[in-house]
């Protein structure tokens, strides 16, 4: 939430909280740095004027060398702090951030967490970048990373901050030169063996038709399926909705589907418990054996790149798209890429070499 300037004092700032409650903060100059200090609530008697004293108080001491007042020896917000008001802050604009919210605060509750937001360095996030590094995957890390800068950015528009400690820390380069996507065969296979569990079942089904992430399949409800054939989806990485296509006769499957397992128009569909952030966790446990079972225990020395995990169902949706000479425009529209970078991964898989084209175009050329 954004803090205000005081119209009658310099360096007095309020902010107005959920409950309707003021808060009142001072700026004062400390060692040639800005600091922030929260004095009180409106509630618990605080007001400008009260506020104005302790800034002149402070700056007194601090000016004839003497201790600083019990006020000012406060700690400052610390980057759980922070980070919990900019996520209030962003759910007000997006209902759907609880997964990104509780994936990165995850990873920096005991990390960083305690630590007062002035006094976090870029060395200390170069530490927690490789300390991620070891347990997460390179585009995971640097999505961790890009929310801390996006917390410390918030702190700076709300003077909580005067630098970012994360604008020179690089991104992990990711390698992308192979990408593991099932052959027509294997997902007959994979189809097969998920017959007798229509849980899962459509959710693969739905995975590999739509292409959608994981969090984006856990979270397609009921009244998003269109009668137009479009299926709306959230991309919780981009934090942007977008529409995917439905074959009708799938339609129509998931349609009975949605009847037998009586499912509400608001509801989750794929949602078999009443914690609703379980299902990440629940189809990962379900489905990763299932892919070390067919694919992955048959392979010797397997690398994580060619590992089959859930991610991969997304991989295999664009590259058959690809392979049928989807143009890459499109694919990226269907992928709902914010990068072309991205989507030219894909691009090596399409049959098409231009032939066809540069021999139409011959054949326009000599017929002139």
């Amino acid at each position: 939430m954004a803090r205000f300037k005081s119209k009658r004092y310099l360096g007095v700032y309020y902010q107005t909280l959920k409950n309707s409650d003021k808060a009142y903060y001072i700026t004062y100059k400390e060692n040639n740095k800005k600091v922030w200090l929260k004095i009180g609530l409106h509630s618990e008697g605080v007001r400008e004027q009260l506020c104005h004293q302790k800034r002149n108080e402070i700056n007194t001491k601090m000016r004839l060398g003497e201790d600083l007042p019990e006020v000012a020896k406060r700690k400052a917000e610390t980057l759980n702090e922070v980070a919990k008001n900019f996520f209030d802050e962003k759910a007000l604009h997006n209902k759907r951030n609880k997964g990104t919210r509780a994936r990165v605060e995850k990873h920096i509750q005991n990390t960083l967490g305690d630590i007062p937001l002035n006094k976090i360095t870029k060395e200390q996030i170069n530490k927690i970048q490789k300390e991620l590094s070891d347990k997460l995957s390179p585009a995971s890390v640097n999505f961790v990373i890009g929310q801390l800068n996006a917390i410390f950015n918030w702190a700076i528009e709300n003077e909580l901050l005067d630098k970012n400690p994360c604008k020179f820390v690089r991104n992990i380069k990711i390698d992308n030169t192979r990408l593991r996507y099932l052959e027509l065969e294997e997902i007959k296979i994979l189809k097969k063996r998920l017959e007798n569990d229509k849980l899962l079942y459509y959710f693969v089904i739905l995975g590999l038709s739509t292409g959608g992430r994981l969090q984006t399949l856990c979270n397609i409800k009921v009244n998003d399926f269109k009668e137009n054939g479009t299926i709306r989806l959230y991309d919780f990485k981009n934090e942007s909705e977008y529409y995917g296509f439905i074959d009708k006769d799938l339609y129509a499957e998931i349609k009975l589907f949605i009847e037998s397992i009586n499912k509400k128009d608001n509801d989750f569909i794929f949602q078999n418990t009443k914690i609703e952030n379980y299902m990440n966790q629940y189809y990962y446990r379900q489905l990763q054996p299932i892919f070390d079972e067919l694919f992955n225990n048959k392979v010797k020395n397997l690398t994580a790149q060619d590992k089959v995990v859930i991610h991969t169902l997304r991989h295999t949706f664009a590259s058959h798209l690809a392979i049928n000479n989807t143009p890459i425009l499109t694919i990226k529209k269907l992928m709902n890429h914010s990068d072309i970078k991205t989507t030219m991964r894909y691009a090596k898989l399409s049959k098409s070499n231009g032939e066809d084209e540069v021999i139409r175009l011959t054949k326009t050329l000599i017929s002139l």
